[in-house]
C-alpha cells in the first residue's frame, strides 16, 4: 500500500512538471509560428519552397523535460513500473467491485425470486379458499337439487290443479288488466290463439231469452215477468269468462253432422231465429204436413209423463215446453229425446236442447231459416213495440223510438254468434264469431228468409217431408195448396218503416251485431255455395 501512495505521488509530481513544460513549449512553438506569413501549424509538412518546422520527437522532448527539473529515463521507467503496479491494483478493485455488484445483483435477485414466490404462495391460498368455497357450494346445490326438483314439480302439480278445477269467478279476479289477460294462452281453436275473455262488462245480454228472442228489461224494472226472466237466465247461464271448446263441443255432440247420412232416429230441431220467418215454418209444418210439433205450445198441458195433445184446428204437439231451458230440462227428464214421439222439435235455446240426445241412437238435426241482423233487429222492435200478446211484451219498448232502442240495453248483440257460442253475457270476440261458423257449417242445414222457397224446398228434400205421411189435418194432395197460402200469408208479419241502409241508426245497430252480420255472410256461403252439394 505504501508503495502504491508513493509511486502514485512521484507520478503526479512528474505529469504536473510535465504537463507545464509541454505547456510552455508549445505556446512559444505556436508564437514563433504565427510570426511568419504561410507557415503552417506544426507538424504539417509544406513545399519545399516553404520552411519545413518539425516537432521534435516525443523521446527527446521527455528526456529534455525530465533533465529541466533533474529528472532522468530511468525515473520514467519507474513511473511506469509505478503506473503498471497501480494499473494492476485498479484491475483488482475493478474486479472486487464487479464482484461486489454480482453478489447484491444474486441477492436482488433472491430477494425478488422470493418475493414472486410468497406472492404465488398468497395466490395459492386464495385459490385454494375460492375452491374451497365452490366445492362447498357445489356440495350444497348437489344435496339441494332433488329437493328444489321435488318442490317444482310440486308447484306444477298444484298450478294445474288450480287451473282446473279453480272457480272461475277468481280467475276472472285474477286477470284484471286486460292487456295481461290478452298474452293469456289457454287453448288455440282453428288458428286462434288467446281464448281468455275479459268480463268488466256488467251489462247482460238482452235478446234471445225467448221463442221471439225479445230484449230483457233492467232489474230495476218493476215487472214481474222480466224479473222472472232475468232469474231464469242467471240460473242456467252463469258466465264464465273462458271459451270452453272442448266442453262446448261434447255439449253439441247430440246433434249429428250435417254431412252424416239421415237415419230414422234422427229428429229434425229447427233453431228458431226470432223474426226469420219462424212462426210462419211452424204453421207450415204442423198443419200443411201435418207433424208432431214440440215447442212452447205444450207447456199448458205440462205432466210427468209424455203424450200428445191435439188441438181444436187439428195440431198436435208433445205436452213439452221447449221455448226455456227449465222446459228443456224437464223433457230430458222424461226422456222426450228417445220417445219418438215428435216428428219436429222448435227452440231458441240450441245448447240446452243438445241435451236432450243423449244416446248414439237418438240424435238431433239442426235446420234453420237466418236474416240480415240490421234488418231483423228492426223487425222486432216494431214487433215488441205492439205485441201486447207476447209474454215478453213491456211497455219500455212502447216508449222508444228506434234511435232509443238502438243505443239501450235492450237491443240485441249478436245474438246468432252468442246462442250458438253459448256465450250469453259479456263480451264476444272474434274466436266466438270463428268457433259460430264452425258450428253453423257443420251442425245446422241453413236457409235464408230472403229466398224462402227454395230454402222450403231444400229443407223437404233433405228430411223427405214430402214423401212421409204424417196424418195431419191436411191430406197429402192438398199440401201444395197450403203451402202456398201459408207463405203468401205468413203469421206474425208485422210492418214497418224501414231504416235507412248506412244511416245513422243502422250504423248503430252494425256496431252492436257486427260478428252477426259476419256470420250471416258465411251462412250465404254456406247455402249457395257448400251446402247445396250435400242436398243434392
Amino acid at each position: 500500500m505504501g508503495v502504491h501512495i508513493m509511486c502514485k505521488d512521484s507520478k503526479m509530481e512528474r505529469e504536473a512538471v510535465i504537463d507545464q513544460t509541454m505547456a510552455r513549449k508549445q505556446k512559444k512553438s505556436d508564437q514563433a509560428g504565427r510570426a511568419k506569413v504561410g507557415i503552417p501549424s506544426r507538424g504539417v509538412r509544406k513545399s519545399t519552397n516553404s520552411v519545413e518546422l518539425v516537432a521534435p520527437s516525443e523521446k527527446r522532448f521527455r528526456s529534455k523535460v525530465l533533465a529541466s527539473v533533474g529528472l532522468d529515463d530511468d525515473d520514467d521507467d519507474s513511473y511506469d513500473k509505478c503506473e503498471d503496479i497501480e494499473e494492476a491494483g485498479s484491475h483488482r478493485l475493478d474486479n472486487k467491485i464487479k464482484s461486489e455488484n454480482k453478489r447484491r445483483r444474486g441477492e436482488d435477485k433472491a430477494s425478488e425470486n422470493l418475493e414472486l414466490l410468497e406472492e404465488e404462495d398468497e395466490e395459492d391460498c386464495e385459490y385454494d379458499a375460492l375452491d374451497q368455497s365452490n366445492s362447498t357450494s357445489t356440495t350444497r346445490c348437489s344435496t339441494l337439487k332433488p329437493i328444489c326438483n321435488n318442490f317444482l314439480w310440486i308447484l306444477l302439480t298444484v298450478a294445474a290443479v288450480v287451473y282446473i278445477f279453480y272457480d272461475d269467478e277468481m280467475l276472472e279476479e285474477s286477470e284484471t288488466d286486460e292487456d295481461v289477460i290478452q298474452k293469456q294462452q289457454p287453448y288455440s281453436y282453428n288458428g286462434y290463439v288467446d281464448a281468455r275473455i275479459p268480463t268488466d262488462d256488467e251489462a247482460q245480454f238482452g235478446g234471445g231469452l225467448n221463442d221471439v228472442g225479445a230484449a230483457l228489461p233492467s232489474q230495476d224494472d218493476d215487472d214481474e215477468l222480466a224479473k222472472e226472466m232475468i232469474n231464469e237466465f242467471g240460473h242456467h247461464h252463469d258466465p264464465t269468462g273462458i271459451v270452453e271448446v272442448d266442453i262446448l263441443w261434447e255439449q253439441l255432440d247430440g246433434y249429428a253432422e250435417i254431412s252424416e247420412p239421415l237415419d230414422d232416429h234422427d229428429l229434425p230441431v229447427f233453431w228458431h231465429i226470432p223474426k226469420c220467418g219462424g212462426t210462419t215454418l211452424q204453421d207450415m209444418m204442423s198443419h200443411c204436413f201435418g207433424m208432431i210439433e214440440a215447442n212452447e205450445v205444450g207447456k199448458t198441458h205440462v205432466k210427468d209423463e209424455l203424450e200428445i195433445i191435439t188441438l181444436d184446428n187439428g195440431n198436435r204437439y208433445v205436452n213439452v215446453d221447449l221455448s226455456n231451458p227449465n222446459g228443456i230440462e224437464h223433457a230430458k227428464d222424461l226422456g222426450f229425446g228417445a220417445s219418438g214421439l215428435a216428428n219436429v222439435a222448435i227452440t231458441s235455446w240450441f245448447h240446452d236442447t243438445a241435451s236432450l240426445f243423449d244416446d248414439d241412437i237418438h240424435r238431433g238435426r239442426c235446420f234453420a231459416f237466418v236474416r240480415h241482423p240490421i234488418r231483423r233487429a228492426v223487425s222486432l222492435f216494431y214487433y215488441l213495440k205492439d205485441a201486447t200478446w207476447e209474454h215478453t211484451y213491456s211497455d219500455v219498448y212502447k216508449e222508444m223510438d228506434l234511435e232509443e232502442y238502438a243505443t239501450s240495453q235492450y237491443s240485441e248483440d249478436n245474438w246468432m254468434t252468442r246462442f250458438l257460442t253459448n256465450q250469453m253475457s259479456g263480451n264476444v270476440y272474434d274466436r266466438h264469431l270463428d268457433l259460430a261458423k264452425e258450428v253453423l257449417e257443420s251442425k245446422c242445414l241453413v236457409g235464408l228468409m230472403e229466398d224462402f222457397s227454395v230454402s222450403i224446398n231444400r229443407f223437404d228434400h233433405y228430411f223427405g217431408w214430402s214423401q212421409r205421411d204424417f196424418g195431419g189435418p191436411v191430406s197429402m194432395a192438398n199440401r201444395g195448396t197450403c203451402v202456398a197460402r201459408v207463405t203468401q200469408h205468413p203469421d206474425n208479419a208485422h210492418p214497418h218503416p224501414k231504416v235507412e241502409e248506412d244511416g245513422e241508426v243502422w250504423n248503430m245497430l252494425l256496431k252492436k251485431n257486427k260478428y252477426d252480420l259476419a256470420l250471416y255472410e258465411h251462412a250465404r256461403h254456406l247455402f249457395y255455395n257448400v251446402q247445396s252439394d250435400i242436398v243434392s
